[in-house]
């Protein structure tokens, strides 16, 4: 029986364009044909209890990438720079060590890799679904292929393992520009309550909460409600605990949490109990390998398996949709939405947002301002102002002249 989406199923007309545009107060006009997308989320709340949204930012890894990045020779890397996913899997091999769990690890990513050309040369994205998608094809139609071949679950595991490793040394850099959009975003001395503003993002490190860890927030606030602060503690929440708006939406899981490694399987494998509440705990310290009994619950974009089949992504995904539709500004930095990502594509061909003033881009390139002219749907868009930044660094300092 196939898995239900988490999406109905609606249709979206052809887009137009509209020349409201500014790149730091002059004007765009750089335009491209529309995409077209038929799902919608029906389980979101009636709109009066919904958050409303001053500031909605959707984070991508280049922004990481960009709030990480530091100076170095060439055809050199700094092992605390987090990766784009065109050299993710390179740099996963270049930082190995040369004995332990990272480096049979990724010896055994190499063997199990189906296709000819090298797993070295794909992005992680693109890695993902080739393999994924080749495995379920070949021990479909020809199992013989696939005996003894480790499955999409195992093979997963095992890439989640290095990728989480990798991104736990991953550090901001020297700018300070981290701690100062935490800052302008969550104003310091204010309650959680009344934080107006919030984070998408579809990065596994935690750059960008860390601020937030080390004022000593609670976690239930910056994630989600029910997450266990250690493991034990179970599901239930306490009503002191009850938080239904978190500040920082992690869409794909992030490196310090936790699961049991039979959910992890069952969420890629696509055999997840969607009705079952499993317990999700916070690491800051230890790290597992692939061989213990639990695993980091950061999930890629898996072909043909919805994640939000997993109720804490369904939750996560419903909750990121609502603020979509109530942000009054939306900034997106260093996401390029990528035809793989079918939940994200969804999410932005599909939602209205009657308060929506302001659109900006960050993004080193332009093109980047057309793929989401022609994302968003044209009612939601025509009557937003336009902005464009080519680095996360340029608009962080424009945010300290009180721009929103």
């Amino acid at each position: 029986m196939q898995e239900p989406h988490p999406f109905g199923m609606s249709s979206a007309g052809n887009l137009r364009t509209n020349p409201r545009y500014e790149k730091n107060g002059g004007p765009i006009t750089s335009i491209q044909p529309a995409f077209q997308q038929d799902e919608v989320c029906p389980r979101m709340k009636i709109e009066k209890h919904r958050k409303r949204v001053k500031t909605l930012y959707v984070l991508g890894a280049g922004a990481s990438h960009d709030l990480s990045h530091v100076a170095v020779r060439k055809n050199d890397f700094a092992t605390t720079e987090t990766p784009l996913d065109k050299n993710f899997l390179k740099r996963l091999k270049d930082s190995a060590a040369r004995k332990g769990w990272q480096k049979d690890s990724i010896e055994y990513l190499e063997a199990e890799w189906l296709d000819r050309d090298d797993l070295l040369d794909s992005g992680l994205e693109s890695a993902i679904i080739s393999r994924a998608g080749q495995y379920d094809f070949l021990s479909s139609l020809h199992p013989r292929i696939t005996r003894g071949k480790a499955s999409n679950a195992a093979y997963i595991n095992h890439l989640s393992h290095l990728i989480g490793d990798y991104l736990k040394r991953c550090k901001s850099n020297s700018s300070g520009n981290t701690r100062l959009f935490i800052d302008r975003l969550f104003p310091k001395g204010q309650d959680a309550a009344e934080y107006e503003n919030r984070v998408i993002t579809f990065n596994y490190d935690t750059l960008i909460e860390r601020p937030l860890i080390e004022r000593g927030l609670s976690r239930k606030k910056i994630y989600f409600d029910r997450i266990a602060l250690k493991k034990g503690d179970g599901t239930r929440r306490n009503s002191d605990d009850a938080f239904p708006h978190p500040l920082v939406v992690k869409l794909h899981g992030s490196t310090n949490w936790r699961c049991d490694e039979r959910y992890f399987d069952s969420i890629i494998s696509g055999k997840v109990n969607s009705d079952e509440k499993e317990e999700i705990w916070i690491d800051d310290h230890d790290f597992p390998n692939p061989k213990d009994l639990e695993a980091p619950l950061i999930i890629p974009p898996v072909p043909n398996k919805p994640i939000t089949a997993a109720s804490v992504f369904r939750h996560l995904w419903t909750v990121a949709y609502e603020y979509l539709h109530e942000a009054e500004n939306l900034v997106i930095v260093g996401y390029s939405c990528p035809p793989t990502d079918t939940l994200a594509r969804t999410m932005f061909t599909h939602f209205s947002a009657k308060r929506l003033k302001k659109i900006t881009i960050v993004d080193p390139d332009a093109v980047a301002l057309s793929k989401y002219r022609s994302l968003i749907p044209e009612k939601v868009r025509r009557e937003a102002t336009w902005t464009y930044y080519s680095t996360f660094s340029e608009h962080i300092n424009a945010l300290s002249t009180g721009e929103p």
